[in-house]
């Protein structure tokens, strides 16, 4: 399994080919994204990342989303995602996720 990835859907567009033939596109933003937490079977029976983007006030946040950010020691965010990934695709926590992550051709999955 792979590593996932969050965007935001801006749109939709097409692109033209060579032969002036188009395919619909969807558009998506990916804000850099950061492995919050790592889940591995030993521990909680399968192989995760916790990814979250989209930096939250803590002011917006209640008592247990407090308490789980300042467990992970990290700013609180408004989007978390968990990915299951196989364990050679576990990345350390911490870890800043973009495009440049990613090769061409590789699948992603996006939510």
């Amino acid at each position: 399994m792979r590593t996932g990835l969050i965007a935001k859907k801006i749109g939709m567009t097409r692109v033209f080919d060579e032969n002036r033939k188009h395919n619909s596109v969807t558009v998506l933003e990916i804000p850099s994204a950061k492995v919050l937490k790592l889940r591995n079977a030993k521990k909680d029976g399968y192989n995760a990342l916790v990814i979250g983007f989209d930096k939250a006030l803590s002011s917006k946040l209640n008592k247990p989303e407090k308490i789980f950010f300042e467990k992970l020691k990290t700013e609180p965010v408004k989007k978390i995602k968990e990915f299951r990934v196989s364990e050679d695709n576990l990345v350390d926590s911490g870890t800043k996720i973009d495009v440049s992550h990613f090769v061409v051709g590789q699948f992603v999955d996006v939510k």
